[in-house]
């Protein structure tokens, strides 16, 4: 099956901010994702498979849970059992290439695996969370009949079956294959990209530096989570509103993202897919991923009380070299 490219999502539309590029006034960094590495004729092989077409049916909870402990609880070093993901590859999930999702000629998304692992994709369908696994060097198809922007997360599994990197995707609804002698779908309304965009992270009790990313696709307003959804780069998603900034651009605020769609992981506040570097609004240095405000407080006091204690070492010391001495 010859799969299109992957264009809804690189659909040009007119109000792009591709402005903020040609005003040359602002002085946002611009942020680029970190996503799973690839080798380029491994994507070839993968892409020129002919896909499987999986509809997989709603996954046991228990499975779903097992995942989800996999993805999140830390490895116990002393454990007998099979190791799960590092710490710093649960703090930093990245982004699943999105070339490497792309569509048929009945608009269902196909996904390809160019590692020599097998791939699981878990997402939600129609209220229920799916498992799609696709075999090395392979692809597979399947069917999202109900318009929308599925996230998903992608596990590349070891030979237990254990996920060892973890990434953050998504493919788009509206493709079916039509039965016998009815007509194919109508392709679905293209998507709303926005170029060069400022975006700025506004948790609950922390504000982040605004930084810019290369493109913001709006899939519009989600029922579910109450506000706006955007897929930042076009693959991670995040929930929150349209504002202006100081210089007049259009801006997105952040207050939503996740971290494992699918799993039991509803959205909420937490570190960027793709490993953007999100700095404090209050400090000049990048927050470490996977620390709290409370964390960065208490490393902060820590410091300030060892500085006092080699200062009165130090002053200690000079007051005993300047004392005379008695012999």
């Amino acid at each position: 099956m010859t799969g299109t490219s992957g264009s809804r999502t690189a659909t040009t539309t007119s109000g792009s901010s591709s402005t903020v590029v040609q005003a040359g006034q602002t002085t946002t960094p611009t942020e680029t994702p970190k996503r799973l590495p690839v080798d380029a004729q491994n994507v070839e092989l993968a892409k020129q498979s002919v896909p499987v077409q999986q509809n997989p049916d709603p996954a046991p909870p228990n499975e779903i849970q097992r995942l989800t402990n996999l993805l999140t609880n830390p490895t116990n070093p002393t454990s007998s059992t099979a190791p799960t993901l590092a710490a710093d590859q649960r703090s930093a999930v990245r982004q699943f290439d999105p070339k490497l999702v792309y569509y048929d000629e009945f608009y269902r998304p196909i996904i390809a695996n160019p590692y020599p692992d097998p791939l699981q994709i878990v997402y939600i369908y129609q209220g229920a969370p799916r498992i799609l696994v696709i075999p090395p060097l392979a692809s597979a198809v399947t069917e999202l009949a109900q318009l929308g922007a599925y996230s998903f997360t992608a596990m590349v599994l070891n030979a237990v079956g254990i996920p060892t990197s973890v990434a953050v995707g998504n493919m788009m609804g509206g493709g079916y294959l039509p039965a016998p002698g009815e007509p194919p779908p109508p392709p679905p309304p293209p998507v709303v990209p926005y170029d060069n965009v400022p975006v700025q992270v506004q948790y609950t009790n922390a504000t982040y530096q605004p930084f810019v990313v290369n493109r913001v696709v709006d899939v519009g307003d989600d029922p579910a989570v109450g506000e706006r959804k955007v897929l930042l780069d076009g693959v991670t998603p995040a929930w929150g509103v349209w504002t202006t900034n100081s210089d007049g651009q259009r801006q997105f605020e952040v207050h939503k993202t996740q971290q494992f769609p699918g799993m039991d992981d509803a959205p909420g506040e937490g570190p960027l897919p793709g490993d953007y570097q999100m700095q404090l609004a209050s400090s000049s240095k990048p927050a470490p991923s996977g620390l709290s405000t409370t964390d960065l407080l208490l490393i902060g006091g820590a410091v300030v009380v060892l500085a006092l204690g080699i200062g009165a070492i130090a002053l200690n010391v000079i007051l005993e070299i300047g004392r005379p001495h008695r012999h």
